[in-house]
């Protein structure tokens, strides 16, 4: 009996800890809150540029939702998104996109592509 009792325990860990791993990325996604990243699109098809340097003067202004659509203009990128500077994010590179981030007093503090 307690043989098959530790038999049967050994077949659950794995199950155990897949469910423990799936509970911390849903933790971990959960701990940014849909208005900490923001982001916009332009309408024009994909270019895949981004010029950060053009949309530089963004840095020291504070942040309004308006600025986002400034900066993708400016970049001439195809997606521009808002971002703290704790904001948790995927590493990905895109060449069309531009980031901006905003500091805790409002402020932006970098624009970058990527």
């Amino acid at each position: 009996m307690l043989v098959w009792m530790f038999r049967s325990m050994g077949a659950l860990a794995p199950a155990a800890l897949v469910a423990a791993c799936n509970s911390a990325a849903g933790m971990a996604q959960g701990a940014v809150a849909a208005s900490d990243v923001q982001v916009e699109r332009s309408d024009a098809p994909p270019r895949n540029r981004c010029d950060a340097s053009a949309a530089a003067a963004a840095v020291g202004a504070s942040w309004e939702p308006a600025l986002l659509g400034r900066v993708l203009a400016d970049a001439g990128a195809d997606e521009a998104r808002m971002l703290h500077e704790d904001s948790l994010i995927t590493k990905e590179y895109k060449q069309g996109r531009v980031n901006v981030v905003v500091d805790a007093d409002g402020r932006v503090v970098r624009v970058y592509c990527g």
